[in-house]
Order: structure tokens, then sequence, then C-alpha cells
């Protein structure tokens, strides 16, 4: 079955890293919008994977975690835009209810949703997926593949733009650093301390990466990350640079472009950096990367089958133990066979 070309909209994921693992669908359903622009709804965060999207219009829906008021006030400015390009189909990549009601209240003659989705019944078409059975981005996929779009894509792929570029080149010069002098570190996750590596190991990782490559660690993360990252800094031997919560994404997509490579907890920065194609190695503890792995061919991940995980608790009730199953020094021989590789 091929879809005719009209007028498409997306509701975006909320999460960082889950917009970069919808590249490939959001791609696919782009190229099918009539007159070739997009309709997209998305956090900010998200926003920011969206626009750099070839053709996409993005449009500002609430941040996961937001209050009651936010939500409704969420709801009436994307039935707005709705309402304003009046998409004949729009695909939620979400579960929340927040969403559903956005896609009915638009107006929009065909929602396509997940059918485990809260208020499922306001979408017309619902798309069985169980979360974790399958690849996030085979997920993603199956939205488009439902109404008759193939999804070409099976690698995430982001091209800075000329801004992005231009702004970490500014950055750069501000810190008398070069293109291929450093490397990121990501000691946060969002999502809860079950998913970091110790601040500890991260702070020695840096300072072995730092003397191997003769260049300099960039700690990076969200404005939540800023203790970790800190403390990350403070136990680090040597230089280091700590941009935690100082650049904005367009500037960390840019500096990402110029690393030598990078090494994070499962998060937004991991995907990020894979799908820009650095050298990553992405480290694993609470989440299951056969789910939320990174997925790019210089993209590596880490992860010890531990009794108790993948668990997906935000706090663990077993004192972190599966996060100390991953040493140092094999963190250190992955990153450097993965530089010496590409």
């Amino acid at each position: 079955m091929t879809i005719k070309r009209v007028t498409f909209a997306v509701k975006a994921p909320n999460w960082l890293g889950d917009s970069v693992l919808a590249i490939p669908a959001v791609k696919a359903v782009c190229e099918c919008s009539r007159r070739g622009k997009l309709i997209v709804l998305a956090s900010r965060t998200s926003g920011e994977v969206m626009r750099r999207i070839p053709n996409t219009l993005v449009f500002p829906f609430r941040q996961p975690g937001g209050s009651i008021a936010n939500s409704i006030a969420s709801i009436v400015k994307g039935t707005q835009v709705l309402r304003r390009f009046k998409p004949v189909i729009i695909l939620s990549f979400t579960r929340s209810a927040t969403s559903a009601l956005t896609c009915f209240l638009g107006g929009v003659p065909r929602r396509v949703g997940f059918d485990g989705s809260a208020l499922r019944f306001l979408y017309t078409d619902r798309v069985r997926d169980v979360p974790g059975r399958h690849h996030l981005i085979t997920s993603y996929s199956r939205l488009p593949q439902s109404i008759g779009i193939s999804v070409n894509e099976a690698v995430p792929s982001l091209e800075p733009l000329p801004g992005d570029i231009e702004a970490a080149i500014r950055l750069l010069a501000s810190f008398d650093l070069k293109k291929g002098s450093y490397f990121c570190i990501f000691p946060g996750a969002s999502y809860g301390p079950a998913k970091r590596w110790p601040p500890q190991r991260f702070a020695l990782l840096a300072s072995m990466l730092a003397d191997k490559f003769d260049a300099t660690p960039v700690v990076l993360g969200g404005e939540g990350d800023r203790p970790v990252c800190e403390e990350v800094m403070s136990r680090m031997r040597g230089r280091g640079l700590n941009l935690c919560g100082r650049i904005e994404i367009g500037t960390l997509i840019g500096l990402l472009r110029f690393a030598i490579g990078a090494v994070a907890n499962d998060s937004g920065g991991m995907h990020l950096a894979a799908a820009i194609g650095i050298p990553v190695v992405g480290l694993f503890f609470s989440s299951d990367p056969s789910w939320t792995g990174p997925v790019s061919p210089s993209a590596r991940y880490i992860y010890k089958s531990f009794e108790c995980s993948p668990c997906f608790r935000r706090d663990c009730e077993r004192n972190n133990a599966c996060t100390q199953t991953i040493s140092v020094e094999e963190v250190c021989e992955t990153f450097s066979d993965l530089v010496s590789r590409t």
C-alpha cells in the first residue's frame, strides 16, 4: 500500500534520546507530507532535534513532568496549531493522555497512536507494540508503516546546522581548544541515579583518556546533571572543562561534531553523539540496550547482565550494585578501539 501525499503532523517524543531514535520514522513521514512540510509538536529539547530534520515546522509542546496547568495550556496551543494547518493525518510518538487529547481536539481526521497509550480510544488507528520487546527505533517505525509509509533508514543520523558549527567554533576558540583535541563525557542521566556509572569512575576514565590521547575531557549534561558533573570535575586529575548546563543543544551538536568521541550513560547525549557519527561508548545498568541502545557503526555499548537487571528503576534498592560491574579499564579499551577504527 502506498500513502498519497497529504498534510501530515507528528507529536514527537518528549525526551532528547527518544527524539533521536525517532529520526528515521519522522524523516519517512516528512518525505510523504504535502508541500514538503511536516507539522511537529515537540518539547523544547525534542524540538531541537526535530528542527534539524529538513522541511519540518516545529511548534512547542509541554516538557515531560509539567503541571496540570501546563498540560492544559499545551493542549490548547497544540490544538490551535493543528486547526490552523489542518493536517489530514497525525502520528503520536508518545503514549500520554495529553497527546491523545491534543490529536483529537485538533480535529485531525486520522489519528495514529500506540495501542497501549492513555486514552487510546481517541486514536482512529492503534498500533500494537509492547514497550521493550523491540528496539525503540523499530517501535517508532511501526507508526508510519501501519499506514503504508516505508521507513528506509534504520540508523538515526543528524547533521549540524551551520549555526551549530559556528557556535561550536566560537566556543572552542574561547577555551583555546582545537577540533579533535578533546573528548566528551556525559556522567548524568536525567531518568535517575540507577542509570549512572559512579562519578569517581568517570573521573578516573577521563584522566586516563586525557593522558592516552593528549586531549581535554569536556564534561557535558543538562541542568539537572550539574551536581554529578561537578563531582566528576572535583575528582579528575589534570585539566578538564565543565560545560554542563552552560550551552544550548545546537552548540552541543556542533561541539560533538569535532570531538574525538564520547562516553556516556544511557542518555540523550549518548544518542546525539551516535547520530552525529562520532565514536561513542554507552554504559547500561538499569535500562536495556536491546531497547534503547545506541545505533551507529561507530557506537558500542557495555552492559553486564546482573541478576536484577534491567529493572528500569530510577533509584536502586541494592546500592547500585550493577553500576560497579563495568571497570574503567574496559571502557577505556573499548573507546580506544573505536577511535582507532574511525
